[in-house]
């Protein structure tokens, strides 16, 4: 249950490690180069960006309907009534992270308190948005590999010579790139 700020550098450091965690387990190797996005398929798993928002708002949804004397809840709706926040960047709160999480999930931020007090409704509404969540990532994903590669393919210019390799037609800037290549892939 995620309670706490995840940031962006945090959640790439956890899906590193869930996405290697199942190429062990899938015995996928690095030589076969099979993106993350066909890994989690072949698992049948969401990526963990997608679990650490669906935790958040199932955490929030809790929060919104527990009584008003406890703690999480108080803390949750509370402000400060003294001092302010600090000058420059600053830190996320929980508040920050649930925001963009609601928005991932296409949920309404403005809303949102109502829907989660009917837990049945607020589960189906998570539920819901993690599947078009993770939708959306793994179409991104695919997308930005593509122009990569498209982009990658494209033959230079500047009359450098090209090799390619006989087998899988890859081309490469230096001889050196196609020879160390050719040692994995004859």
């Amino acid at each position: 249950m995620t309670v706490w700020c995840v940031y962006q550098r945090h959640a790439k450091k956890l899906n590193h490690f869930h996405t290697t965690c199942l190429r062990k387990l899938l015995n996928i190797k690095w030589q076969d180069r099979t993106p993350d996005t066909e890994v989690l398929a072949k698992a049948t798993l969401p990526s963990i960006f997608t679990i650490l928002m669906k935790s958040q708002l199932r955490w929030a949804g809790h929060v919104v309907r527990m009584p008003d004397h406890q703690l999480p809840k108080r803390l949750f709706y509370g402000k400060l009534q003294q001092g302010k926040r600090s000058h420059g960047g600053q830190k996320k709160r929980f508040r920050d992270t649930l925001k963009v999480s609601l928005k991932a999930f296409d949920i309404n931020p403005d809303s949102w308190g109502e829907s989660a007090v009917d837990r049945d409704k607020w589960r189906a509404a998570v539920h819901k948005g993690a599947k078009l969540c993770e939708a959306n990532r793994t179409a991104a994903a695919v997308q930005k590999r593509q122009a990569r590669k498209s982009q990658a393919n494209k033959l230079p210019d500047n009359g450098m010579p090209v090799f390619v390799c006989p087998n899988c037609q890859r081309t490469f800037r230096a001889q050196i790139g196609l020879f160390s290549h050719l040692r994995t892939h004859r």
